[in-house]
């Protein structure tokens, strides 16, 4: 009774060594390949500065996007209820709109994001925002309030998606 005994190189770092795959058929892979060390610099110096440009606008719309949010609450110290003659939940009912606005559209912008991609949506989304935020400085009524907070909803309903998808 003999015992054999093989012995299994293992690499300096303690893995386990690669399985052979030289019987592996590599010539349908459709990945690019960077055979060089520059090549592969000058993809990540790409990447770094394509990553740096949308992070900076994606960084300020995001600030704005909050800020905008936020505004009704600074218009309500400042005397919002009192100069459109609002009682009662109707500042509630106005921050709700928000929301409700925001939720109905949120799912259909999705598709639209799939469908006709970031690069079309969000100009389109950004446009419409900046024109409900400018008619918000126009609003005499808690009725118009009211249907102006929807509006900015529904502008802004796409915005985070959009964000997520092209940074992904």
């Amino acid at each position: 009774m003999s015992s054999k005994v093989e012995y299994i190189e293992v690499d300096t770092l303690g893995g386990y060594p690669e399985p052979a795959t030289d019987f592996i058929a590599d010539d349908t892979s459709t990945e690019p390949t960077h055979d060089t060390p520059a090549a592969a610099r000058k993809l990540n110096k790409y990447c770094r500065k394509i990553d740096t440009r949308i992070l900076i606008y994606a960084i300020v719309l995001c600030v704005l996007n909050q800020s905008d949010r936020g505004s009704i609450g600074v218009a309500k110290v400042v005397g919002l209820e009192k100069d459109l003659g609002m009682v009662n939940n109707d500042f509630n009912i106005a921050t709700t709109l928000f929301t409700v606005g925001y939720l109905s559209l949120e799912m259909f912008s999705n598709f639209l994001l799939k469908r006709i991609g970031a690069s079309r949506l969000l100009p389109t989304l950004g446009i419409l925002w900046g024109i409900v935020c400018a008619l918000q400085g126009v609003i005499k009524t808690k009725t118009q309030l009211y249907v102006m907070r929807l509006l900015l909803g529904m502008a802004e309903c796409g915005f985070t998606a959009g964000i997520l998808l092209i940074l992904s």
